[in-house]
């Protein structure tokens, strides 16, 4: 009688799929932010992931589009450009334009009045708000992001808000004429 022996064909399966994964999560950072930041989950699928995804953040600090949530105790001690005035669409800074950060402590608002206004938040993932007379934009402090002006007519300012004690306020900032 002839005996037959079984082979065992899930091991040498189960192991490609473990290598294929961890390939995935190392060499591709959407995959690992999906992995190992469970709070910023995309509300849509996230294969392929679109510029404008919107992350569901479970923290208290953010809305649930990302967002970030604007602390109670801050005050405002600065605007640009200065009272009165707004920046348009032919006057944005290029410092605006481009990725750049507030300080540790400082706290930003972008109140549109007019048109509209893309705000890229580029930290911890990256999200694209829309602003207008409507929706404010919040900048959390030492956060890379950026503006860029969707219509013509648009007009915004940016505030600039700390909490108290935090320290003195000495803010230069490159690419802005007060």
């Amino acid at each position: 009688m002839k005996q037959t022996i079984a082979r065992n064909y899930s091991y040498p399966l189960f192991t490609a799929a473990a290598t294929l994964a961890a390939c995935c999560i190392l060499l591709f950072p959407r995959v690992r932010a999906f992995v190992f930041y469970p709070s910023l989950r995309p509300l849509k699928s996230f294969l392929p992931l679109k510029k404008a995804t919107v992350f569901q953040c479970s923290s208290r600090n953010h809305q649930p589009d990302g967002m970030p949530i604007l602390p109670s105790d801050v005050v405002k001690y600065s605007q640009v450009p200065k009272d009165g005035k707004e920046f348009t669409a032919q006057t944005i800074p290029s410092g605006l334009l481009k990725q750049h950060t507030t300080k540790k402590g400082t706290w930003g608002v972008i109140r549109v009045s007019k048109g509209k206004l893309e705000y890229t938040i580029h930290e911890p993932l990256s999200s694209v708000h829309i602003l207008d007379t409507q929706k404010i934009g919040i900048i959390e402090p030492t956060m890379l992001h950026q503006v860029k002006g969707l219509t013509e007519d648009v007009q915004f300012v940016v505030e600039f808000w700390r909490v108290p004690g935090t320290g003195v306020v000495d803010e230069k900032r490159e690419g802005l004429n007060e």
